[in-house]
């Protein structure tokens, strides 16, 4: 994860950017665990209350594939289909914590 690049396309200091993101990375993965869960009770207005959220979040910090993954489940749960959703919340999962793991070792 290009910090650098992040903070400048956002006009911030890299470290501004790295408080940011720690503070994503904290609200994201509260939003994911509340995702997944209304998930499997078939809750779609949890399920778009939750991927709006992260949507915003990402969308604020420049985080295109993490906003774009969200839109996708915000956008379908708020037509109150779930099938099919399982796989876009994995595929978020998965992004995110390979951008968690991208920052640490950038961060050691």
């Amino acid at each position: 994860m290009d910090i650098a690049k992040f903070a400048d396309n956002l006009g911030l200091e890299a470290e501004d950017f790295r408080e940011l993101w720690e503070l994503y990375m904290q609200t994201t993965s509260n939003d994911l665990k509340g995702l997944k869960a209304a998930l499997a009770e078939g809750n779609a207005d949890e399920i778009h209350k939750r991927a709006h959220s992260i949507k915003g979040a990402s969308g604020n910090l420049g985080l295109d594939d993490l906003y774009n993954f969200a839109k996708e489940i915000d956008d379908q749960a708020q037509t109150g289909s779930l099938s099919g959703l399982e796989k876009s919340v994995q595929s978020f999962d998965q992004k995110f914590e390979e951008m968690i793991l991208e920052y640490e070792r950038g961060n050691k």
